[in-house]
């Protein structure tokens, strides 16, 4: 396991799922979709999953790295602060 990012927002798009923001992540954050992931919450419940796509959104502060999650993950799901996490498989 490799520490990616922490999630720094997450928010819903309808029709299209989950999507988290990562905080200014490592020198070699490097993903893309399929990507087998960990979420890690501030709680300590861990979640498994992968990488839906990758969008660049525009934002207020410019253009930032979207992470789309499977539709089954909902915004609660990855609260603030979550940390990402590669899992590569074995």
């Amino acid at each position: 396991m490799k520490f990616l990012s922490k999630v720094a927002d997450t928010f819903w798009i309808p029709g299209r799922g989950a999507v988290i923001l990562p905080e200014e992540p490592q020198d070699d954050f490097r993903i893309r979709a399929m990507t087998v992931v960990q979420l890690r919450t501030p709680d300590g419940s861990m979640l498994d999953t992968h990488i839906a796509a990758i969008e660049i959104l525009k934002t207020d502060r410019g253009a930032r790295m979207g992470i789309m999650l499977p539709r089954e993950i909902a915004k609660e799901d990855v609260p603030r602060g979550s940390e990402i996490w590669y899992a590569p498989e074995a």
